[in-house]
């Protein structure tokens, strides 16, 4: 085939970009990462797919939406899923019934964004004794964590009472119809909730640092023709990127495009991660001392493990954010 000076010319940028980039020369390997878009905690797997942060390492990634974070799990140990949000009970649990190939690589933020809200007529804490608050399931972080809350403000441990609801959108439904006292409820339907009337009691940031949420992947993918280093690299990007000031805007256009939610209700939630509380994590580092907390809490109430709980490193995967930092 003849080709023309501009032809050639052409041509030969196209291959000098490609040297340039070689992440893209790999090419579009497929990458699923299973994740709830509706919760805002999962803001940098929005930004890492809109921005095209998966894409610089080389690849096509989309997202898939779940039901559950043992399902989440139960993706990934199958393969349908590259990434895997989910809490971390599921995920000690799949390690503890065999399926040791299995690693957190990635914690989106290390203290909880959750915010302990009031049913309407409920404006303070001591409005909760003898009622009950609605969680998304009883042998959880939300009820160890509530728990641990409430201590530190008087109540014992049988004051209150815990009820299954559901996700977010399910308790603050049941909120607004009186049949719950209060709800620990996820961002951005926290804000949306305060910003209809209801009186945020307690936020779980106060709480020491403990993993609401992790990205998890298999070791034999992360291997994988650098899989795992190549996307530690782009949450780091992802994260770096989320915390400089001069993205405030388009960060908060690309959470409203994802979760549905109005601007004013995400710019409060922008504030609580970046501004005010500054709980988001600056790089995706996981916190091993978080990771312990969470495990001494499974291990007290004799769910999954027993004490003495394992070491966090057990359930954490090389290259983890951060060095697996504490």
């Amino acid at each position: 085939m003849l080709f023309s000076r501009r032809r050639f010319m052409t041509s030969t940028a196209a291959a000098a970009a490609l040297v340039a980039r070689p992440a893209l020369v790999r090419g579009a390997e497929p990458l699923v990462i299973g994740y709830i878009p509706g919760n805002a905690v999962h803001w940098i797997a929005d930004v890492l797919i809109d921005k095209g942060f998966f894409r610089a390492q080389g690849f096509d990634a989309q997202g898939a939406v779940f039901q559950s974070s043992p399902q989440s799990i139960q993706l990934a140990i199958t393969g349908a899923y590259q990434i895997a949000s989910t809490q971390l009970e599921p995920l000690v649990a799949a390690v503890e019934r065999g399926a040791s190939n299995l690693g957190a690589l990635s914690a989106p933020m290390n203290r909880a964004d959750w915010v302990l809200v009031g049913a309407s007529g409920v404006a303070r804490l001591a409005d909760l004794r003898g009622r009950e608050i609605g969680v998304s399931a009883l042998n959880s972080s939300e009820v160890w964590l509530t728990t641990q809350l409430l201590e530190r403000n008087g109540f014992g441990r049988a004051d209150v009472g815990f009820l299954v609801v559901g996700t977010s959108p399910a308790k603050a439904t049941a909120l607004q119809k009186g049949s719950l006292a209060a709800a620990v409820l996820f961002q951005p339907t926290a804000e949306l909730a305060i910003a209809q009337g209801h009186a945020a009691l307690a936020r779980f940031r106060s709480l020491r640092a403990y993993l609401p949420t992790v990205y998890a992947v298999t070791r034999e993918w992360a291997r994988n023709g650098d899989a795992g280093k190549r996307v530690a690299e782009a949450f780091r990007r992802g994260h770096a990127w989320l915390w400089d000031p001069g993205n405030r805007s388009e960060a908060i256009d690309i959470l409203a495009k994802y979760t549905k939610r109005d601007r004013p209700i995400l710019e409060a939630v922008y504030d609580d991660y970046f501004v005010h509380g500054k709980i988001y994590s600056k790089t995706g580092e996981i916190s091993l001392a978080g990771f312990d907390w969470a495990l001494a809490d499974m291990a007290e109430h004799n769910e999954i493990i027993k004490s003495p709980a394992p070491p966090a490193t057990k359930y954490v995967i090389e290259p983890a954010l951060g060095g697996m930092a504490g």
